[in-house]
Parts: structure tokens; C-alpha cells; sequence
């Protein structure tokens, strides 16, 4: 069975590491990996999205960042609320729950953007909270039937199930995600980053 290590939060925004995906290495590492039947285990980060349970593989996952003032930009869908600015780097963010076509919610201390780079293209989600990293063997992932009319409540956006030790989660197929936040959608983001920044283009 796969094992949910740590709170994530409590890892994260300890002193000196509030906002590094190094502190849920530094605690993941060392821990036992099942060995039975000689199966993959991979590690995967929870987190909630309008009252269910969501995961991505770690490899997936940048940062993991408390939520913060974005950018707004013109001209885009709404579930892009805009731009941040991680280190230098202009990051786009979309709002899972307005991704999903769910019901829009205030931001609260809860709140956290995760900041994931699946192809190439760093985006940060912005989900309910962020709750464990687990041992997941591969045999504990079961394939997600796909639908037609499921996008209402991001189903169409899941490849699989995972089951967790007193749950489970819906494994987010996140290329599939960010498809319609195309790569123009980055373009915006530079041009405003330009903007606010025109010595950068001498």
C-alpha cells in the first residue's frame, strides 16, 4: 500500500524553506520504498480542488508557494488570473477551480500555488490546499475511463485513480491541463514583463 510521508504545509513553511520544494525532498529522502512484487514506486503530491482529492507526481512539481499578489493580464480566458514573478522567471497562474468550471472561492491562508513544469512550460496552479507527498507503487493507479461531457467537473482532465491509504486521489493528467493555456498565453506574459521592464530588451 502506498504511505502519505508528511504535511506538506508544515514542511514547507518551516523556517528558512517556506517556499522550496527542497523541504519535502529533504524529508522524503530516506524513506522505505515498497519493495513488494518488485514494483515501481514513484512519489505524488495531494492536494484539494473544491472539496476533492487531486495528485501529480513530485517530478512534476517545482515549488510549492503560499498564495500571492498576480499580475493581471488582458485578453485571456478567466481561469489565467495573470502573472507572477518567481525569482525572475514570469510564471503564468490558472485557478484550478475555474479550469474545472467549478464555483469560484475566496483565497484564504489555505490557499497555495503549485508550480509544476510538465513539458516545459512552467505554470502555477492555484488549489484549495496542499496536503501530503505518498509512496504510490504503480500497481495502486488505476486508468481513468475517458468522457466526452466531463469537463464540468475535471474528470476529462484525470488519467487515473490512486488509491491512498485512507483515500483517493484523482491523478491529473497535467499536460492536458495547461493544453488550452497555450504557449501564447505565455507570449503575453513576456510582453508584459517587457513592458514593465523595457531595459531588458536592450
Amino acid at each position: 500500500m502506498p504511505h502519505c510521508r508528511i504535511d506538506v504545509r508544515q514542511a514547507l513553511f518551516t523556517a528558512g524553506k517556506e517556499n522550496s520544494m527542497q523541504a519535502v525532498k529533504d524529508i522524503t529522502i530516506g524513506t522505505e520504498a515498497a519493495k513488494a512484487d518488485d514494483l515501481k514506486v514513484e512519489k505524488y503530491l495531494t492536494f484539494t480542488i473544491d472539496g476533492q482529492l487531486y495528485c501529480v507526481p513530485t517530478s512534476q512539481v517545482v515549488e510549492i508557494i503560499r498564495m500571492q499578489p498576480i499580475t493581471f493580464l488582458p485578453n485571456v480566458t478567466d481561469y489565467v488570473k495573470g502573472v507572477i514573478n518567481l525569482r525572475g522567471k514570469v510564471v503564468p497562474v490558472i485557478d484550478m477551480r475555474l479550469r474545472f468550471k467549478k464555483e469560484e472561492a475566496p483565497y484564504d491562508v489555505r490557499t497555495s500555488i503549485v508550480i509544476v513544469e510538465p513539458d516545459e512550460l512552467m505554470v502555477g496552479m492555484i488549489v484549495d490546499s496542499v496536503k501530503d507527498v505518498c509512496d504510490v507503487a504503480e500497481n495502486q493507479i488505476n486508468v481513468s475511463p475517458r468522457s466526452k461531457n466531463s469537463t464540468e467537473n475535471g474528470k476529462n482532465f484525470v488519467s487515473g485513480i490512486v488509491t491512498l491509504d485512507n483515500a483517493s486521489a484523482m491523478l491529473l493528467d497535467t499536460p492536458k491541463v495547461l493544453t488550452h493555456h497555450s504557449r501564447s498565453q505565455k507570449q503575453k506574459a513576456k510582453g508584459q514583463q517587457n513592458a514593465e521592464n523595457p531595459k531588458s530588451q536592450q
